[in-house]
């Protein structure tokens, strides 16, 4: 009786930490299937998904053959509930098998049969696996909204089991995808709180999982110095136990890491490894070659960047390759700079234009997952609330009424915070990319019918991570903050300011022509660079930015080619000794409208 207790023991703390520190789980679970009966039976199903997971496919087939034949032959003694239970759970990891081995079809189809039967009641720990490979092989598939759904699920169900691994792998999970859906808010803020619960459970592996997320998220938003930071966080793991491998594991965020921080070299000796890992489910391919395509351009290497970056698109659409629409857009983007930087224009304005449309869809699925995520929030929460008041079912009429009311106020509520968050950069109050590309081509469209110029300005804050580094980032955020107050002070109010990314600013000034602007641009440079600001008692060094100055249609006839000619002009700003504005060199892609 003694050691039956304590194999359940065993087996519940196995459970317990199969989210959480894998590899215990499967050691306590070849210890208690080395038993025999149920609990042995058990045991060698917590074998075969912790190694299915974290190790090796054909360890955890082998033990999950094990795991089918003790509860085939459990037919008659135990009860049916606990056998259809465990059998479902046996086909939960076959289908994530299926998964990893690149049936995403096969995967779908087996967890569409699990979801049929019935005979047995789900645990919120059997409902958490459940929902979580399902969200993954929707993901793979493209099914988006059914994605979000289930990694919403996932989470309310790891609430449920009260246990740390479940809820820092759901909330990573959700991270993840909100970035590959290029809702950058929530998925940082998401990361940012499987990180902090992850530190709080010593959970080295999740915790490195949430970094290589946040290292992805960060550059995407344009902070590119958090994504250096988190690349040294991330190898600060490497002495923790059980981390053999971290390198190999997740190569390709640690390599971007060092692209944004311009450390070439670094990036590149992870990328020649050949490592397309640390992205989890999916090939990784797409965000390998970018990587490289990039690292290439900065080494002058631009056919070498092209050719790689061609051959891959090529390969991705011969076999009819799935890519999340961001890696795709990279890629579009590095094709399009190697194809100008090797001289071939209309090869860039074409990659241009497809860079340009994923980025459109990316801006669609953003503002789609933010409604889907706030749509199953609420729903979760709406069941919560039924639940309760079926518990304490004699309330009266008067406390449901008000309990409506809030709960419609509280939708309400909802959805303007939705509607706000999409557009607004809420450090500094400015409206953010999705904002600019929302607005930008009706601007460009009318100063097109009307033949007025238009001048598409580029701002980048001087030595700011300089100012990061020596005085803190609440100098920073200060500095960001008073910025942003004087270019909406000093800039016309028909004139469309946003925060691009980190310490990067745009302005989208129509009616107005390269002079106008660069004098207007002039002005706001001597006033800022006379800004002097304290924070606490400390006082911060003044200031200066440098700016770069593209105007329709001589430069472009999209917001894409203007950005890329005013960045161009931006970047001479700051080669000559930054405090300056520069105006964009003439480009050939007018003359391809």
């Amino acid at each position: 009786m003694a050691e039956t207790a304590a194999a359940a023991e065993a087996v519940t703390r196995a459970w317990e930490l199969c989210y959480l520190d894998p590899l215990a789980a499967r050691d306590l679970g070849r210890a208690v299937a080395a038993g025999e009966g149920a609990q042995a039976t058990e045991g060698w199903l917590l074998v075969a998904l912790c190694e299915m997971r974290v190790g090796a496919a054909d360890i955890s087939l082998q033990a999950l053959a094990r795991a089918r034949l003790g509860y085939a032959d459990s037919a008659d003694t135990a009860d049916s509930a606990a056998q259809a239970r465990g059998l479902a759970l046996c086909d939960e990891v076959q289908a994530i098998g299926l998964r990893r081995a690149g049936d995403y079809a096969a995967s779908a189809a087996l967890q569409a049969d699990i979801d049929q039967r019935s005979g047995y009641e789900a645990d919120a720990m059997q409902r958490y696996i459940a929902h979580n490979s399902r969200a993954i092989t929707a993901k793979l598939l493209g099914h988006t909204d059914s994605a979000l759904q289930h990694f919403y699920a996932a989470s309310d169900a790891a609430q449920q089991t009260g246990w740390a691994g479940p809820c820092i792998t759901a909330l990573s999970n959700l991270g993840g995808y909100h970035q590959d859906l290029y809702n950058l808010e929530d998925a940082r803020e998401l990361s940012e709180q499987a990180l902090r619960a992850a530190q709080e459970a010593g959970a080295t592996q999740a915790l490195c999982a949430s970094a290589a997320n946040l290292i992805v998220i960060h550059h995407a938003a344009g902070n590119l110095h958090l994504s250096r930071d988190m690349v040294a966080f991330l190898l600060q793991q490497q002495s923790g136990p059980r981390m053999a491998g971290l390198v190999e594991r997740y190569a390709l965020p640690l390599a971007l890491g060092h692209l944004a921080a311009g450390e070439i070299d670094a990036a590149m000796a992870y990328l020649e490894r050949g490592a397309v890992g640390g992205v989890g489910d999916g090939d990784g391919m797409t965000f390998w070659a970018w990587l490289m395509a990039r690292c290439l351009l900065a080494r002058q290497q631009p056919a070498a960047a092209l050719a790689l970056a061609e051959k891959t698109l090529q390969q991705r659409q011969q076999h009819h390759l799935t890519d999340q629409p961001y890696d795709s857009m990279s890629l579009h983007r590095a094709l399009a700079d190697a194809a100008e930087q090797a001289g071939d224009a209309n090869a860039a304005l074409r990659y241009m234009r497809q860079a340009h449309a994923l980025y459109e869809q990316l801006v669609g699925r953003s503002a789609r997952a933010r409604y889907i995520g706030l749509q199953v929030r609420h729903q979760l929460a709406q069941a919560q609330r039924e639940r309760d008041v079926a518990v304490a079912s004699r309330r009266s009429l008067a406390e449901l009424y008000s309990a409506l009311q809030a709960q419609v106020a509280e939708t309400e509520a909802l959805h303007l915070q939705l509607r706000e968050q999409a557009l607004r950069d809420p450090l500094t109050g400015l409206h953010n990319r999705r904002y600019l590309f929302e607005m930008a081509p009706g601007l460009l469209e009318l100063a097109r019918r009307q033949d007025r110029p238009l001048c598409v300005v580029l701002l980048d804050l001087d030595h700011f991570k300089l100012l990061n580094d020596t005085c803190g980032h609440a100098a920073g955020d200060l500095v960001l903050q008073h910025f942003s107050t004087m270019l909406g002070e000093m800039l016309r109010k028909s004139d469309v300011v946003c925060r691009h990314g980190g310490e990067e600013f745009v302005a989208v000034m129509s009616n107005i022509d390269a002079e106008g602007a660069q004098a207007m641009i002039a002005r706001l440079l001597e006033a800022f660079s006379g800004l002097q600001l304290e924070l606490g008692r400390r006082r911060l060094p003044r200031g200066s930015f440098s700016a770069g100055i593209a105007l329709f249609p001589r430069h472009g006839h999209t917001l894409e080619q203007l950005l890329s000619r005013a960045d161009r002009a931006l970047y001479t700003a700051k080669n000559q000794g930054r405090a300056r504005i520069e105006m964009a060199p003439r480009t050939g892609f007018a003359a391809f409208s």
